[in-house]
C-alpha cells in the first residue's frame, strides 16, 4: 500500500468500533505466539501463565521487531532480538541486558488491545476503547445444545465485508456459482419478506417448492416443507437457516476485515440430524468447503474487477432489481454505520418482493 492510498480504517470509519474475531481458541496454543492482522494492523497473541490470552501490537517497544517471531516461556513472550519478556496483560517482566534477576528499569505495560474469549473464539476490540462495549454480544447458535453437531471453518477472501455479507445471503447466485452443488436452475418463483430493524436485515423465503440440490436426500429425505431464512447482523455477521421439521442446518459467518480487499471469514456450521448427524460430519466438512471455495473464486473475480473501476467500489453505480433488495439494505446499513454506528437503528421497514431461480 502506498502512502497515498486510503486505508480500510479510514474507509470504514465508525465500523471499526466493534468486536471482531482475531482467531479461534484452538489456533492459540500455550507455548507459541501467533500473528494476525485486523484492519491493517498486525497483532501478536499469546497465553500467560494462567492460560489467558494476551493481545498486543506486534512490535517490541525496544527496537520494533516482530514479537510474534519470539518464543513463549512459562507464560511469558520473549522477543527474538534482545530477549525482552512480556507476561500478564503485556507487562514487561525482564530485560536480560539489565541482568537476569533485576526488575526492568522501564515500567511498560505493553500496547495491548481488549480481548474476550468465549465459545472457542478470541474476540478483540480494534477501535476506540472509550466506545467499547463490555463484551461481544454474539453467541454462536446451538453451541452447547444437545443433539447438535458443529464445526468452524476459516476462509480468506479477496474482497470486503459488505460484498461478502451480500454474497452469503444471496440466493439467485446459487443456481450459477453453485450449480448442482447447492441448487439447480428450476425457474420457480420465490416470494420473500424483508424485515429491517434493530441493526438486522432478515429475509424469509416463502417458496413452497425450493430445495438445496442433492443435499435434500441427506437433510430432508422425507420431503418436509423447507423453511429458509437469511439474516445480516450489523456490522459483519450473517446467519443462514434451513429448517426441515426437526432437522435444521445453520451457516453462521463472521467477517474480520484484514485490509482493502482482504477479509478472513470464520464460519460456524451446525446441524441437527437425529441418529446420523455425527456420522455425516466428515462429509459435511468436505461439502461445505467445496461450496465456500466456489464463493472464494467468484468473490475474487468481483473484488479484482472492482479495483479496476474504483468509482464502482462502493456499489453506487450498480443496477438493481427486486432480487437485490436485501443487498441494498445491507449497503445502506453499513454506509450509515461508517458515519455513526448507532444510526443504524434509524432503519426500520418491511417489504415484500419476489424473484425467480
Amino acid at each position: 500500500m502506498t502512502s497515498t492510498e486510503v486505508t480500510l480504517r479510514e474507509v470504514d470509519g465508525d465500523l471499526i468500533n466493534h468486536w471482531y474475531i482475531l482467531c479461534l481458541s484452538r489456533e492459540l496454543p500455550q507455548d507459541k505466539p501467533i500473528r494476525r492482522i485486523l484492519y491493517e494492523m498486525p497483532y501478536v497473541a499469546y497465553r500467560d501463565k494462567e492460560g489467558q490470552a494476551v493481545v498486543m501490537l506486534d512490535r517490541c517497544p525496544h527496537r520494533g521487531v516482530r514479537l510474534s517471531e519470539g518464543r513463549c516461556q512459562n507464560g511469558e513472550l520473549a522477543c527474538p532480538y534482545h530477549g525482552w519478556k512480556f507476561g500478564k496483560n503485556g507487562k514487561l517482566t525482564q530485560v536480560p541486558s539489565d541482568g537476569d534477576h533485576s526488575e526492568p528499569a522501564i515500567d511498560w505495560s505493553g500496547e495491548t488491545i481488549p480481548s474476550f474469549e468465549q465459545e472457542g473464539v478470541l474476540w478483540v476490540w480494534p477501535g476506540n476503547i472509550e466506545k467499547m462495549s463490555p463484551r461481544p454480544t454474539w453467541n454462536f447458535p446451538e453451541y452447547q445444545s444437545p443433539g447438535w453437531q458443529h464445526y468452524f471453518m476459516i476462509t480468506d477472501f479477496s474482497n470486503e465485508v459488505t460484498y461478502l455479507a451480500e454474497n452469503f445471503m444471496d440466493v439467485p447466485h446459487t443456481v450459477f456459482v453453485h450449480d448442482k452443488w447447492f441448487r439447480r436452475r428450476r425457474t420457480i418463483k420465490v416470494p420473500i419478506q424483508l424485515e429491517v430493524g434493530k441493526g438486522r436485515v432478515k429475509v424469509t423465503y416463502k417458496s413452497t417448492d425450493d430445495s438445496i440440490g442433492f443435499m435434500k436426500a441427506l437433510l430432508n429425505p422425507k420431503a418436509k416443507k423447507m423453511i429458509h431464512t437469511d439474516e445480516f447482523i450489523f456490522p459483519n455477521i450473517t446467519r443462514v437457516d434451513y429448517i426441515f421439521g426437526s432437522e435444521q442446518f445453520i451457516i453462521n459467518s463472521q467477517c474480520s476485515p484484514v485490509g482493502r480487499g482482504e477479509t478472513r471469514v470464520y464460519t460456524w456450521i451446525c446441524y441437527k440430524l437425529p441418529l446420523v448427524g455425527w456420522w455425516l460430519k466428515p462429509f459435511f466438512r468436505f461439502y461445505t468447503r467445496q461450496v465456500i471455495q466456489q464463493d472464494v473464486e467468484i468473490m475474487a473475480n468481483h473484488g479484482k474487477n472492482l479495483r479496476r473501476f474504483p468509482d464502482w467500489f462502493r456499489g453506487e453505480k450498480y443496477k438493481n432489481t427486486a432480487a437485490d433488495e436485501l443487498h441494498l439494505a445491507i449497503d445502506r446499513m453499513r454506509a450509515l454505520g461508517v458515519k455513526d454506528r448507532n444510526s443504524v437503528a434509524e432503519m426500520n421497514y418491511t417489504r415484500e418482493r419476489e424473484f425467480w431461480i
